[in-house]
């Protein structure tokens, strides 16, 4: 066999010299390429190259090369060939006299400029991603402000059996198009109909958006920032004290987990975010008890990663063998939800909270480098963590405590149980694929609140004794007691009368909407009221039919969006069109779009008349279609109208009047 005509270590050496090292991914192939070809001797090279980058840093150095395996695919004949993209001469390298140790390949002031040239190419396109995160994240924020409550019957919530949120909104498929520029598409194909608008944050910024339209497609705003990216049911607060806070993949894992619970649930909307912002979220709590839910299959490895990151537990669903959804084997837990019910997806979550506080190593004295994996999965519980956690036993076990006596009297008030009925509740070792009775109090009670069941029960104990002080003062005063008891509006009672309008407020609906008006007021619970508004200081008077108005005061009014604040707080309220909703004698004010409204009940109008008539369902496609391609014509002709109207607007002396 005949030698190498060259030292195999000056060859390499000298590769390595023309290669730029600033990029992550190169450098750590070239550790993995010098390893498996000169073992660790060829650390002080590979080391000695690195040193070129602007970003080296020793101990980062020292830790990348002891990961590096001489099985990790890369070879010397990877790094050659490399050298050889960026003009090293592979073929003359190998005779001898062309290469020594002191004068490695080109010259080294060349090597330092094509460095220099890396690392300033490098920075721009790092700035220019930075720019263009920032762009999109102004596109989501306005798309969101301008987007609207979901309302009710979209057909995603609808087969995943969910309820709208007021973190969600939607815009038609076409509106976003029309704000966008161009259409969103999933698989090359464009999302439809009306699309569920789910906003990203990163930290407390928001950073893109998920689109999710009624099939189920998915699409995001293209260049915006994901990287560590979460949906949250409601807002963070900076001490969740210790309630558990569930992280789901997606959104309608989340809210199956948030319905069943009633929890704070965050959603990080790719499996790959799972590990950051569960460790993001465990340095924010330091102290909640955190669940991953996690989805058997290729997201699991993440789950498990995010539980390890975070010192959390991880909870997986479970399924027979022969469950199925729409012909597919279920997945998460809203395929759990779906099947078994929100009864069995609590039940679990529950278990697995509950025993965060008992079989937590670091809660009962195990040492800290004890394996405890935590996972859930019908009635098998192991805990996922590398170190202790630090919490406080005591805390913890108590506020768990509270929380599952409130949990159970609740249940067992809506189901006659008595009070002696055992604290752990029996469970079947898999959830049947049938869909259980529900809880009928249970299934109808309102847990988009956000409140656990033990803070229902810590708030109906305060009540209960500010109400016994009470009485006891009332006791002595009768008289007092007498004023204080006014009862409470039956619901559709009038929330004030017509005389409690002020006199010029009512002249002014007269000059408006005409002299000869029915006047009338709001009612409790009452509503939607729908129609074109007049804003004021103190009142909103809306035409909700022709020459039919009503007064509503703004005392407490909320606006569920940005826009309409903006528009509240700087009068352009005048001439819109709004939805005006009571929760008991609290407004809220919502957008609202007359001509979609007549053009979406025309069509159910005709729906049904088919059905009547013996066609069945057989026409519903065709009359969607008919009615997405008239409601496209619409903006249409509306969009060209606004801008014949700004273009005559801005020609005319004095700019654009104001409405």
């Amino acid at each position: 066999m005949n030698a190498p005509y060259v030292d195999e270590t000056n060859r390499v050496r000298a590769a390595l010299a023309v290669i730029p090292a600033d990029d992550y991914a190169t450098w750590v192939d070239m550790a993995f390429a010098v390893r498996q070809g000169l073992g660790d001797a060829g650390f002080e090279i590979w080391d000695e190259w690195s040193r070129s980058a602007q970003n080296y840093n020793e101990r980062a150095a020292r830790t990348t090369w002891r990961s590096a395996r001489a099985s990790g695919g890369k070879t010397l004949a990877s790094l050659f060939w490399l050298a050889q993209q960026h003009g090293f001469d592979v073929k003359a390298s190998r005779m001898p006299g062309t290469i020594t140790a002191a004068s490695p390949g080109p010259d080294r002031e060349e090597f330092a400029r094509r460095s220099r040239e890396a690392a300033h190419e490098a920075a721009h396109e790092e700035a220019r991603v930075r720019a263009r995160h920032a762009a999109v994240a102004q596109t989501a924020v306005s798309i969101w402000e301008w987007a609207r409550p979901v309302a009710p019957e979209h057909p995603y919530l609808v087969r995943k059996q969910l309820e709208p949120v007021a973190t969600l909104r939607e815009l038609e498929a076409l509106e976003l198009k029309a704000l966008l520029g161009y259409m969103p598409l999933s698989a090359e194909e464009p999302l439809a109909g009306r699309v569920l608008i789910v906003p990203a944050r990163v930290g407390d910024a928001m950073t893109t958006l998920e689109l999710i339209d009624g099939m189920g497609r998915k699409s995001s705003l293209a260049g915006g920032a994901k990287k560590g990216g979460y949906w949250v049911n409601r807002p963070l607060t900076e001490d969740a004290g210790n309630t558990p806070i569930l992280i789901a993949e997606g959104v309608a894992t989340a809210l199956s987990a948030h319905r069943a619970t009633g929890w704070m649930v965050v959603a990080t909307l790719s499996a790959g975010n799972l590990p950051q912002v569960a460790a993001g979220l465990r340095e924010r709590h330091p102290r909640a008890p955190l669940i991953v839910l996690g989805e058997p299959g290729k997201g699991e490895s993440f789950a498990r990663q995010a539980a390890q990151a975070a010192q959390a537990a991880l909870a997986l669903p479970s399924f027979t063998p022969d469950a199925r959804i729409d012909g597919t084997q279920p997945t998460d837990f809203n395929d759990m939800a779906v099947l078994s019910g929100l009864d069995a997806v609590g039940e679990l979550l529950r278990d697995v909270a509950s025993r965060i506080t008992t079989d937590h190593p670091a809660l009962t004295g195990a040492p800290p480098g004890a394996d405890a994996g935590w996972v859930a999965r019908g009635t098998a519980v192991e805990w996922m963590e590398d170190a202790d956690m630090g919490r406080v036993k005591e805390e913890l076990t108590d506020a768990m405590t509270d929380e599952a006596t409130g949990t159970k009297r609740r249940r067992a008030g809506r189901r006659q149980q008595t009070q002696d009925a055992p604290v752990q509740e029996a469970r079947p070792e898999a959830c049947s694929s049938g869909v259980p009775q529900q809880d009928a109090g249970l299934a109808g009670a309102d847990t988009d609140s956000g409140l656990a069941f033990g803070q229902d029960a810590q708030d109906a104990q305060d009540a209960q004794d500010a109400q016994d002080a009470q009485d006891a003062q009332d006791a002595g005063h009768p008289g007092q007691a007498q004023s204080r008891a006014a009862p409470r509006r039956e619901i559709g009672q009038a929330l004030y009368g017509l005389d409690d309008v002020p006199g010029e407020i009512r002249a002014l609906a007269q000059h408006r909407f005409g002299a000869q008006i029915r006047m009338a007021t709001p009612r409790e619970n009452g509503g939607p009221y729908r129609g074109e508004v007049l804003n004021t200081e103190h009142y909103v008077i809306q035409e909700v039919a022709t020459r039919s108005v009503v007064f509503h005061r703004k005392d407490h009014m909320e606006f569920v969006s940005d826009r309409l604040k903006w528009m509240d707080q700087n009068q352009r309220m005048n001439g819109a069109e709004v939805q005006i909703g009571y929760d008991g004698d609290r407004p809220k004010v919502y957008p609202w779009d007359r001509a979609r409204d007549q053009l979406e009940r025309v069509v159910a109008s005709l729906k049904k008349s088919a059905r009547e008539a013996g066609f069945g369902a057989d026409l519903d496609p065709t009359l969607e279609q008919l009615q997405s391609v008239s409601w496209t014509r619409f903006r249409e002709a509306r969009a060209a109208a606004l801008a014949q109207a700004r273009e005559r607007a801005g020609r005319e002396p004095g700019g654009h009047p104001d409405r």
